[in-house]
């Protein structure tokens, strides 16, 4: 009898299995293909295809973002082929299946190809009246039968019997292509077109959004972040990217599954994708920690396998970045709590501040610096994100440090305690959170008394080596990063003030497109080259961080007026979210559609409302904003709030 009711149970848990429905990923999902409507079965097969147009940059970081609705329901972008404008809307249909329509202002061929996209994922595919029948590769269980249709039907399909194919359509203004394909029974053409109206419509109403004179700011984020989150078969993650940019094209050739995990910039992709897709935000940190070494080191930069290095390095074991990660973890907390995911990835953000203390203090003295095992100057620069930038020339390596307490890195990691107490004390581990709020105070104490330069008025880099008579060896090459002590908390108001009218003066870093990561009157600036004069996104929202703590509210609304101000003319232009942006001109600089331009919005939505110990928005009494705008769907603690600015006054309301 007891082997009879085994068996019994082990036939029915097989059945539920057979039956159980298939895990279906639907969006832009192939890092190499910005286009390519993709449907992934199980995270081992992949159904898909790919516009075929001539316009298509050889950088697809070049491809604008379109609208991306996070789980896959609505998305909708605009590309160029030949002489057409072509509008490409399409979504998950059915729980197996995804449907089309694109339109056309000019009569025009276009080849729709059944793209393989990731390496190990493989289909077959034949002709057959209307479209293709395909095989995709189901790993060691052989296959799973899908079918594409569109109407107008294919007037031609190349190749056949074939891994790839292209079926070639011919569009006419007058009348819109249709498309359907899947697994299962695919949707009657009649039925997508209303469809996919009804379903952008209820994306629309319900994504976050932004109506008055700042634009669609916080649409931006969205549709940047959205666009950005592709599936790798490596590690079956589905975490979002910077971009698809020459990390991906140069550096791993084409291959879909590596596009890297760098380690502040996904921290930061975490704290902007939480605002519509907490999922995304949670697998991206997840993805980047889960390549943590035992001893607490995080990389600079992880899943990368990189060809033309000739240790060919998967992370950069060398170096790690600035630890933002319990900053953001925390942030993104606020807005869409998950005491499951802070008690996860908890242990992790302590292993890598402990980290610091012991392998970056080379003088023993309390503080830290930049540096690199290999013990070369230009790989301990990279370590402080900011990768040619001058704030440290001239400084030796001793060992594997740069000799010098870092101003930046000290305020960081400073902070860095700050919101590990926060953390721990939410998962009720109160000794913990005693022990960072302490390690927090000592850290400002240290940084007060060894970092603070009275002549200039600022927090400034310390070299070990001090100058004759006792006198302090400061760095002086002025950079953002002095102002970085004022994230933590560690001047006190005087000297806050004095930080800030250094900050205001229009030669150094108040200026219309701000702020340039060296002063307006540094030899550097003229050269507009990366981390030298050049306005980066993340260097505004933490220096903000720090601002909004000490600054009166007419310059934390200009601060915030021009941040936003800066990337929305870019966005209007083209729909492009910049790497870094000209200090001297009205210009991009490096790299369109780089995910962290967007913290750029951030910082307007952050001067709109701060958010209370119960994560409830509270509007800023005191916002200097002016402006009227209407802001919805805006997450904190976990409920959605419009955001209204109406003559100087800031209200929150729940929708």
């Amino acid at each position: 009898m007891r082997n009879y009711l085994l068996s019994a149970t082990l036939i029915l848990s097989a059945t539920a299995q057979e039956k159980a429905p298939p895990k279906i990923l639907v969006g832009h999902l192939c890092a190499t293909s910005p286009l390519g409507m993709a449907m992934v079965v199980n995270d081992r097969a992949a159904l898909m295809i790919e516009p075929q147009f001539s316009h298509r940059p050889k950088n697809n970081a070049e491809v604008p973002s379109g609208t991306t609705a996070p789980d896959g329901s609505f998305l909708k972008t605009t590309f160029k082929h030949q002489e057409a404008t072509i509008t490409l809307t399409w979504g998950k249909c059915g729980p197996e299946g995804i449907m089309a329509v694109m339109t056309t202002d000019k009569p025009v061929e276009l080849a729709l190809r059944m793209q393989r996209g990731w390496p190990d994922f493989s289909a077959a595919w034949k002709s057959v009246p209307g479209g293709v029948d395909g095989y995709l590769v189901n790993g060691p269980d052989g296959y799973l039968p899908a079918s594409v249709r569109t109407d107008p039907a294919p007037i031609r399909v190349d190749g056949n019997y074939a891994g790839e194919v292209n079926m070639i359509v011919q569009f006419d203004p007058n009348k819109p292509l249709r498309l359907a394909a899947g697994l299962g029974e695919l949707p009657k053409f009649d039925r997508i077109a209303p469809s996919l109206e009804a379903t952008g419509k209820r994306y629309e109403a319900s994504r976050i959004s932004a109506t008055g004179d700042w634009g669609g700011f916080p649409q931006a984020i969205a549709d940047t972040l959205n666009y950005s989150r592709t599936f790798s078969n490596f590690d079956k993650r589905r975490a979002h990217i910077v971009g698809r940019g020459w990390w991906i094209y140069e550096h791993t050739n084409h291959n879909p599954d590596m596009g890297p995990y760098f380690c502040w910039d996904a921290f930061f992709n975490g704290n902007l994708a939480v605002l519509e897709d907490p999922e995304g935000a949670r697998e991206t940190v997840r993805g980047v920690l889960a390549y943590q070494l035992p001893d607490g080191f995080v990389a600079n930069y992880a899943r990368w396998d990189v060809p033309q290095d000739k240790e060919r390095n998967f992370c950069s074991m060398d170096r790690s970045q600035p630890p933002v990660g319990a900053m953001s973890v925390w942030k993104m907390h606020e807005h869409q709590p998950d005491l499951a995911f802070l008690a996860e990835v908890y242990p992790k953000l302590v292993h890598w501040n402990q980290w610091w203390p012991k392998a970056r203090d080379g003088n023993r003295n309390g503080l830290l610096e930049w540096g690199s095992a290999l013990g070369r100057y230009d790989l301990a620069r990279l370590e402080t994100g900011w990768d040619d930038t001058p704030h440290y020339d001239g400084t030796p390596m001793v060992g594997s440090q740069m000799a010098a307490d870092a101003v930046d890195l000290n305020a960081l990691w400073s902070m860095d305690n700050h919101y590990l107490a926060k953390i721990a004390a939410a998962l009720g581990k109160t000794a913990d959170a005693t022990k960072f709020a302490a390690a927090h105070e000592a850290h400002n104490r240290r940084i007060n008394e060894r970092l603070w330069n009275e002549e200039l008025g600022l927090y400034c880099s310390r070299a070990w080596q001090d100058q004759p008579g006792g006198r302090p060896a400061f760095l002086t090459r002025i950079t953002p990063f002095n102002f970085y002590p004022m994230i933590c908390g560690a001047p006190d108001k005087a000297r806050g003030e004095r930080m800030l009218q250094y900050f205001y003066k229009p030669e150094k870093f108040w200026g219309e497109r701000m702020i340039p990561t060296v002063p307006y009157d540094d030899p550097e600036w003229s050269k507009q080259h990366y981390w030298k004069g050049h306005v980066w996104a993340p260097c505004n929202w933490l220096v903000w961080q720090g601002f909004k703590r000490y600054a009166d509210a007419k310059h934390r609304a200009e601060f915030a007026r021009r941040s936003v101000r800066l990337f929305m003319h870019h966005w209007h232009e083209g729909r492009q979210c910049y790497e870094n942006y000209r200090s001297d001109i009205v210009k991009g600089g490096d790299h369109p559609n780089y995910t962290w331009g967007a913290l750029l919005n951030l910082i307007a939505i952050e001067a709109l409302c701060e958010v209370d110990g119960n994560f409830n928005p509270v509007p800023s009494k005191d916002s200097g904003i002016t402006e009227n705008l209407t802001l919805r769907n805006i997450p904190y603690g976990g409920k959605l709030y419009r955001i209204a600015a109406r003559g100087g006054k800031i209200t929150a309301t729940p929708e």
